[in-house]
């Protein structure tokens, strides 16, 4: 009778802790995460190592992330695809939605920072204070928004020294504000990936191109550009958001949402920053060891940028009145909190 009790109790003992180990794995969710960058990329490499391990920490095992190897989407169909629920979570570029996202430029002006950490950072301020009600990434929750480095101005023939060096040259522009700035200056922007960008310029099909130094050491760029001019705080700067498809965000817990949120946001956007930051430092590194030359844009250029881009934000200011946010207001309390952060603040 004995044995036969310890049978009982340890069979019992066995489903409750079957039980245990079932709910416990019922109570994992799965967010399945991709990117478009290639698989060596900082923002890949964010997303599917530091990130997701930051995720898990810091939910306590409740969210776990799934990096898909393969994107189910390019770049320009990120946003339908989170929309849609191809993938839980992904970043896009603002600028490869055309014509879609209008107060996001205020992050592309140039000028702003020279660091992403710093521009990233002080956008996500911004962004929740002063843009986040208008409501333009309506079917996805966006859950940080960030830089890459600032935009220089690359071509492997010359030094472009003025605006009237510009002129007619077909430039290579990741759409949203060096676009704009580009057509401004007289140029004639060619809007195409990063990645296609040694075939346009060993087919001289474009001239040059406005790119951010993290190229170098990824697509061979450092074998074709030869020369570089920089701004102080960047000729551009591009605006990326970190999406999360609404119903999937929606169906978690509030414990899982609070994890969420302590692992975005600002947080994420600092992290995101910074790992722009050491791949431009990488970037310039290799290019430096190639022999490339680097050029500070004189005052007389930058004085006629400046010319070039005020109409453009008068430009953008009209653009986005109707959608009740006061640009000018949102522009200048951006450049204030730039310099807070650089102050540590």
């Amino acid at each position: 009778m004995k044995s036969l009790r310890r049978t009982v109790a340890g069979t019992v003992a066995a489903a409750l802790v079957s039980i245990c180990v079932c709910g416990a794995a019922m109570a994992e969710t799965v967010l399945t995460v991709s990117g478009w960058t290639p698989p060596r990329h900082h923002f890949t490499r964010l997303l599917q190592e530091e990130w997701a391990e930051m995720v898990e920490r810091e939910s306590g095992g409740l969210l776990k992330i799934r990096y898909l190897p393969k994107a189910p989407m390019g770049a320009a169909q990120t946003f339908d695809g989170v929309r849609d629920g191809l993938v839980d979570i992904s970043f896009i570029s603002h600028g490869n939605n055309s014509g879609r996202f209008r107060l996001t430029k205020i992050a592309e002006f140039p000028f702003l920072a020279d660091k992403a950490e710093t521009l990233s950072v002080a956008y996500q301020r911004v962004f929740e204070r002063s843009l986040a009600s208008a409501k333009e990434h309506e079917g996805v929750v966006p859950l940080a928004m960030f830089t890459p480095g600032p935009g220089h101005l690359m071509s492997p023939k010359k030094a472009y020294e003025d605006k009237a060096s510009l002129l007619g040259q077909k430039l290579r522009a990741p759409g949203g504000m060096a676009f704009d700035l580009a057509t401004a200056l007289g140029a004639a922007p060619v809007s195409r990936p990063a990645s296609e960008l040694y075939e346009l310029l060993n087919g001289g099909i474009v001239d040059g191109a406005f790119m951010p130094a993290d190229v170098f050491g990824g697509w061979r760029l450092e074998d074709m550009i030869k020369h570089v001019v920089s701004a102080p705080g960047g000729f551009y700067n591009a605006s990326f958001a970190l999406v999360m498809n609404e119903a999937k965000y929606n169906a978690l817990t509030e414990e899982e949402r609070a994890a969420l949120a302590r692992v975005t946001g600002e947080a994420f956007s600092r992290i995101a920053g910074r790992a722009s930051d050491d791949a431009d430092a990488k970037g310039w590194q290799v290019y430096a060891e190639k022999g490339g030359e680097v050029h500070q844009a004189s005052d007389t250029f930058v004085e006629e940028l400046r010319a070039s881009i005020a109409p453009l934000e008068n430009d953008w200011a009209s653009s986005v009145a109707d959608t009740g946010i006061d640009a000018a207001a949102a522009l200048a309390g951006l450049r204030a909190e730039i310099e807070r952060v650089e102050a540590g603040q």
